[in-house]
């Protein structure tokens, strides 16, 4: 719970806090570093910075695969709920313990 915690509070600090705010846009699990006592810390930002209405479209998607979201894939939307879908891949991934991609089955 202290990494989901962390984590959490590192997107709402970008998110709500930094000035300008920012998308994180490729937020994964393999992005959270731990500090001595399981601290959290986001790094390997592949971030933008927002626009007025916090969203933005992009005419090419990049990412990682499985973290973001269908309409980021789609149509190259990308707001700040697309950090908190893919926050929610991260927590799947921490209370289940399995991989959001099995590439054994593909």
């Amino acid at each position: 719970m202290k990494i989901a915690a962390g984590a959490a509070k590192g997107l709402e600090y970008l998110h709500d806090t930094a000035n300008p705010p920012v998308i994180y846009r490729d937020f994964k699990f393999s992005n959270i570093l731990m500090e001595e006592g399981f601290l959290p810390k986001l790094s390997d930002f592949h971030m933008f910075g927002l626009v007025g209405d916090k969203s933005h479209v992009f005419h090419q998607c990049y990412g990682t695969r499985g973290y973001f979201t269908p309409e980021y894939f789609m149509i190259g939307q990308l707001t700040v709920k697309s950090d908190v879908y893919s926050f929610g891949v991260i927590f799947l991934e921490l209370i289940t313990g399995q991989k959001v991609i099995d590439s054994t089955s593909l």
